[in-house]
């Protein structure tokens, strides 16, 4: 896991509690993107399999309150970062992550931590109100537009791919849901700022692949092909050439890992984090037309 240099004070304040960078930089990605891990997650975070590592930093967390174990059915633990203390040096003394949450919200959660340490080193995540303020604005953003996509209400990833353009990446997590109702409601809430920006990726993270071609279909009635007429000319963001024409894709992308169920009448679906795009549409807003950004 890489140390984002933003946030090298809030990481480098947690290691002064007795953790390695590493350790430090993981716990700082819980108490910001989900409250809840798993000892494979941190595994995973550090790039160690298995051993007294995990043993290890999961003993000194909780022997300093700042993690509690949870024991789930069937005899499987998850920890919750709880202390204060930490969301005080993340900037988000008032973070609801330290609240408990119900088993399906828990869930919801530890997709989302997957799928942040799956790509934190490619994508530049937007961790804080703040920051994605700071970052909209630049395409001209008014208020009333956040303050929509604020009315959706779940915590969900933001981040931005810096490649040959800037392409912003907004992650639905579908942690078992029956309809694509909620993935309705994600994008009417989100659609004016979306339109906002010169490119764009939805992300669909979802532990079954049942509702994947509604989504596609649902996403592709709701953001058609634009024409050429519609097109303006766009702003330079951080010394990169956004597109001259607006793309906005759908991603779906299928969970395999297994979650702990806190309840056993919870059900959970088994399954391994496929760390790649199991399925990919071509550009919706420019299907037909090559893309000419250097």
């Amino acid at each position: 896991m890489s140390t984002r240099p933003v946030q090298y004070d809030a990481i480098d304040t947690i290691r002064c509690l007795g953790y390695s960078e590493r350790q430090a930089s993981f716990i700082y990605t819980v108490a910001v993107h989900s409250g809840y891990f798993l000892r494979r997650q941190f595994n995973f975070a550090v790039q160690r399999r298995r051993g007294w590592i995990a043993a290890n930093f999961l003993a000194k967390a909780i022997r300093a309150g700042h993690v509690r174990e949870i024991q789930c059915a069937p005899s499987r633990l998850l920890y919750q970062l709880c202390a204060k203390q930490i969301y005080r040096i993340v900037g988000q003394k008032n973070s609801r992550n330290r609240r408990a949450k119900s088993p399906r919200e828990v869930r919801r959660r530890l997709i989302m931590l997957d799928y942040v340490l799956a790509h934190l080193e490619k994508q530049e995540f937007l961790e804080t109100d703040a920051s994605r303020c700071k970052f909209f604005a630049q395409f001209g953003v008014k208020d009333d537009v956040l303050a929509s996509a604020s009315k959706f209400g779940e915590l969900l990833p933001v981040s931005v791919r810096r490649e040959k353009t800037l392409t912003v990446l907004f992650t639905f997590i579908d942690e078992g849901q029956r309809s694509i109702a909620k993935f309705e409601r994600f994008l009417s809430t989100h659609d004016k700022l979306l339109c906002s920006l010169p490119a764009f990726e939805v992300i669909y993270v979802s532990i079954t692949p049942e509702l994947f071609k509604e989504a596609q279909d649902l996403f592709r009635r709701l953001f058609p092909v634009r024409p050429a007429t519609y097109l303006k000319k766009l702003p330079v963001i951080g010394g990169q050439i956004s597109p001259t024409i607006p793309k906005a894709e759908l991603i779906v992308e299928l969970v395999q890992d297994s979650y702990p169920s806190l309840l056993e009448s919870d059900p959970v679906c088994d399954a391994v984090w496929l760390r790649k795009r199991v399925a990919e549409q071509k550009s919706l807003f420019s299907s037909d037309m090559q893309n000419d950004a250097v």
